[in-house]
């Protein structure tokens, strides 16, 4: 998801991944899920099938696991912010990890096109030798429109 914001001194390109389902959805299939596969095991166990519960518990485990997995790696944001000196490109989950800074007139963005064409496109912001790939999480038509977003941006900069 490629949201842009016009702030007092520049703009602000947040990029974050599609978020399928919320963590109070997760957790509601999750229940819905394992109300069955225990009612299931609770069954087999009364009737002298007591090997079924601990492998309705690993079930019941791998699928927690794998929805807390895929939860936590859709929290991932980068926020690029462009002003008329500075291009600014913060990535992390709660609280920025990493903050790079850059001259906004010496940056280039490009993108890079994959070496086989079932690849996904890269777009790297690039200033004084240091490359950064931004937006790897998002979709090809939202890395089209993050970039023609930056296009409108720089082309309003260079206007000025």
């Amino acid at each position: 998801m490629v949201i842009t914001e016009q702030t007092n001194n520049g703009y602000r390109l947040s990029l974050m991944p599609n978020s399928s389902i919320s963590w109070q959805g997760s957790m509601l299939f999750l229940i819905l899920i394992s109300l069955p596969i225990t009612i299931i095991g609770v069954t087999f166990f009364f009737y002298g099938a007591p090997l079924i519960l601990p492998f309705a518990g690993l079930e019941i485990l791998i699928v927690g696991s794998a929805l807390y997995v895929v939860f936590n790696k859709s929290l991932k944001k980068e926020v690029i912010t462009l002003t008329k000196e500075k291009l600014t490109i913060e990535k992390g989950k709660y609280r920025p990890d990493s903050i790079s800074e850059f001259i906004r007139e010496w940056s280039y963005v490009f993108v890079e096109k994959p070496s086989h064409h079932w690849y996904p496109i890269k777009i790297v912001i690039s200033s004084q030798g240091e490359k950064i790939a931004v937006g790897d999480f998002l979709t090809e038509e939202e890395k089209k429109e993050f970039v023609s977003s930056l296009e409108e941006i720089i082309s309003e900069y260079r206007a000025n």
